[in-house]
């Protein structure tokens, strides 16, 4: 399911409109709606305020699918620079930095040890 979809669902899930989350969220109704629609990718600060708005986390709202679609996902984004951005918007140390590198490879690697015993 695509974030826009998981936007969607969970939007209509807690019966608001388009425009009362608009405005929850502090964005015009269009920008709502092309999110939902795939046109719009948020910003990271933009989904916080729609993880909250839909008492959801950021992390569900871009929850990648598990049929391999997941590692493409997660590899786009780490090559965006958008992580960069997220990480300085958290003022991380760089021990943290390496932490979280450390654990997104870890992931990696499972990912790829788990297409090669699908193979076998």
């Amino acid at each position: 399911m695509s974030l826009g979809m998981r936007v969607k669902t969970l939007r209509l899930a807690k019966g608001l409109t388009q425009q009362k989350l608009a405005d929850m969220i502090n964005v015009s109704r269009i920008y709502v709606q092309a999110i939902e629609s795939n046109r719009r990718k948020p910003s990271m600060d933009l989904l916080e305020r729609l993880a909250e708005a839909l008492d959801a986390t950021p992390a569900d709202l871009m929850r990648a699918p598990c049929d391999g679609g997941g590692r493409m996902q997660l590899e786009e984004v780490l090559s965006s620079g958008e992580v960069e951005v997220w990480y300085r918007s958290r003022k991380l140390s760089p021990k943290d930095m390496k932490r979280i590198h450390r654990l997104v490879e870890t992931v990696l690697e499972e990912w790829d040890e788990e297409e090669e015993g699908d193979r076998a």
